[in-house]
């Protein structure tokens, strides 16, 4: 590697953005952008716009906006999803200016080249892609957009027979990986994932306990803590505040049925997958199915998945050994891999929402 050069690989979460560099640095920040609601704001703020963690910290005095949120702009056309053609403008911005500050915080020597590859949704169309690639001008010199799930295998060397199912605040992809750069046509992209796991929970929650004050970013705190989907004795106690005082309450039953939602899409998901393959080629896949991104962590799922293919024979379920960095990681080690001419080529002029995915891997 180049003393010149730094290779970056981003995963550009709906919910959490990762960012690892070749030179030692990482970070992960939310993927949130606000703006001061009025000069009152402002002044308490002591800036117009707020990024990352600081976003929830901050939230009643900031317009909060998640660019991707509910796989808008990233998978789903904004129409799909209710977003208006202005706040399309506004998501553009944001996502924009969070590839600008993680990249910052990588901390890259002044004058080096920044090459790097960028994780997108598995069905990713052509206007996403280029969306991904827009917001990233002028914080990478040249950038290559590849499947998250991909990166996920190529960084833990599961290139082979390996079906990845990365679970996502926004949307579930499930990938299959066999030696080669998977087709569109061969990966499945579920609109749902954690927030919508969030949601459900909030929504039980108004219902069992109607007397509790809830709000929908302490469902999500409480999900991340306490998550969960099997049948062991497994109890979420929680305080609430009730008529303003703090109150113990037992969340167990309704965090575990918001959580479960997500097993019986993904289940289906695999199926769906593995259908397109011959039947020798279906065993090795579901017999090495790999579980990552942030909705990974909840207890049990992947022992839940396994149960639930026991009708189709089995499987074997393993999770990744970091859902934060995994794919940024992956990422990375094809952007070092990756010869410097090809990067060169991409300097140049090319984009990397080409069709030579192969000629790239070959190079690797």
């Amino acid at each position: 590697m180049g003393s010149s050069i730094v290779y970056v690989g981003m995963d550009f979460g709906s919910f959490k953005t990762s960012v690892v560099a070749s030179h030692g640095h990482r970070e992960t920040m939310h993927t949130a952008v606000g703006w001061a609601k009025d000069h009152v704001s402002r002044a308490m703020l002591g800036c117009d716009v707020v990024i990352g963690k600081n976003v929830f910290e901050q939230r009643m005095a900031l317009n909060v906006v998640r660019p991707f949120a509910k796989g808008a702009l990233k998978y789903l056309a904004s129409e799909d999803v209710g977003v208006s053609p202005d706040d399309v403008v506004k998501r553009k911005e944001a996502a924009q200016l969070i590839v600008q500050e993680a990249v910052r915080k990588l901390q890259i020597p002044s004058g080096a080249s920044v090459f790097g590859v960028v994780g997108s949704p598995s069905r990713a169309g052509i206007d996403s892609k280029k969306l991904i690639t827009e917001a990233v001008q002028g914080s990478f010199d040249a950038v290559m957009i590849v499947a998250e799930p991909f990166a996920v295998a190529y960084g833990m060397d599961r290139l082979s027979e390996t079906l990845v199912v990365d679970i996502g605040a926004g949307t579930t992809d499930i990938c299959p990986v066999y030696g080669s750069y998977p087709s569109e046509d061969d990966q499945v992209t579920i609109p749902l994932g954690g927030d919508a796991v969030d949601e459900t929970f909030y929504s039980l929650m108004s219902e069992a306990h109607p007397e509790a004050q809830l709000s929908l970013n302490m469902a999500r705190q409480i999900k991340e803590k306490y998550g969960f989907v099997h049948d062991v004795n497994e109890q979420a106690v929680v305080s609430l505040p009730v008529e303003g005082r703090p109150t113990d309450i037992n969340v167990t039953e309704s965090l575990r049925e918001s959580c479960r939602t997500i097993v019986e899409p993904i289940v289906e998901g695999i199926q769906k997958t593995i259908g397109h393959y011959d039947p020798e080629f279906q065993r090795p896949l579901l017999n090495n199915i790999l579980l990552g991104g942030g909705g990974s962590n909840l207890k049990g799922l992947d022992y839940m998945i396994e149960q639930s293919l026991e009708p189709f024979g089995g499987g074997k379920v393993l999770r990744v050994y970091d859902s934060v960095f995994a794919g940024a990681d992956g990422a990375l080690k094809l952007a070092m891999n990756l010869p410097e001419q090809y990067w060169e080529q991409l300097r140049s002029g090319a984009t990397g929402q080409s069709d030579s995915r192969n000629d790239m891997l070959d190079a690797a």
